[in-house]
């Protein structure tokens, strides 16, 4: 079984397995995303979208994430997921079964989330829908973050979110959301 490796936090350096069929979000890409949150990491509410093999979001549990809700659609991966987390003793963590954007309404009983990272398939095309399902579900100073391949064309305002910039490392880029009124992150 392929492994990918934790770069931060308590569990930096551990294996995690990884059911096949998923692209874990790589260890530079993480270690950006989580440079540029580490002030909004201790005590958050972390939502993993589409968490493959969990690593961002354990990486979160970690770096200090109060809680970390993991949501998966594919059985298996979910399984694995539950496994990972047990084998790691990642408490305070909660994995759902659900298919993304219509299955966040599940989410919602767990929220209101502070950070909320999303790595959809490359081939994703129901981003206004899944900004529009997660809007609701950020705390009021809230932060979402959606992975896609460079290129690829994420809307600039969805339901009260607005981009609050890009980064690219490689061939994949991040894209920062915040709610509208909201203070922009100094360093997106």
């Amino acid at each position: 079984m392929p492994r990918v490796r934790v770069t931060g936090g308590e569990f930096r350096g551990r294996m995690l397995g990884v059911a096949p069929g998923v692209r874990p979000t790589e260890g530079r890409v993480r270690e950006a995303l989580f440079s540029m949150w580490q002030e909004r990491l201790p005590g958050a509410r972390f939502l993993d979208l589409f968490a493959g093999s969990g690593v961002v979001g354990l990486e979160a549990r970690g770096r200090g994430a109060e809680e970390v809700v993991f949501v998966e659609q594919r059985s298996a991966i979910v399984s694995r997921l539950e496994r990972s987390l047990q084998e790691f003793g990642a408490g305070r963590t909660r994995v759902l079964r659900a298919r993304l954007p219509e299955g966040l309404r599940l989410a919602a009983a767990y929220g209101p989330f502070d950070l909320v990272f999303a790595d959809p398939p490359y081939d994703f095309d129901q981003y206004r829908a899944l900004l529009a399902a997660i809007a609701p579900l950020l705390s009021e100073e809230g932060h979402c973050v959606i992975e896609y391949r460079v290129g690829g064309a994420l809307p600039d305002r969805e339901s009260g979110l607005i981009a609050d910039g890009d980064r690219a490392y490689g061939d994949c880029a991040l894209r920062f959301y915040r709610s509208i009124g909201t203070t922009p992150h100094p360093e997106t």
